[in-house]
């Protein structure tokens, strides 16, 4: 990945971490929503099953979302994704 990738990776890995400690859901696949534009969707309590991230590449997208998974929501003291 490039350096505008991985900018545009942490920011949207951030972001994700926010949704989790509001208690969103983030949905385990990787969905092509344009001929070069993929995004990770998932459920929030006002609105339902939403676009949460948009990406470039699929692979941007599946380096985000794996990395999610692997940190995952930690305990309440240290907020969602572990410490920033």
């Amino acid at each position: 990945m490039n350096n505008s990738c991985v900018t545009n990776a942490e920011r949207q890995f951030q972001f994700l971490c926010e949704l989790l400690e509001g208690h969103a859901s983030i949905d385990g696949d990787v969905l092509r929503i344009g001929n070069d534009r993929w995004a990770i969707h998932g459920v929030i309590a006002v609105d339902g099953d939403v676009l949460m991230a948009g990406f470039d590449t699929y692979d941007e997208a599946k380096w985000v979302l794996n990395r999610v998974r692997d940190v995952g929501p930690a305990p309440s003291s240290r907020g969602a994704c572990g410490s920033r």
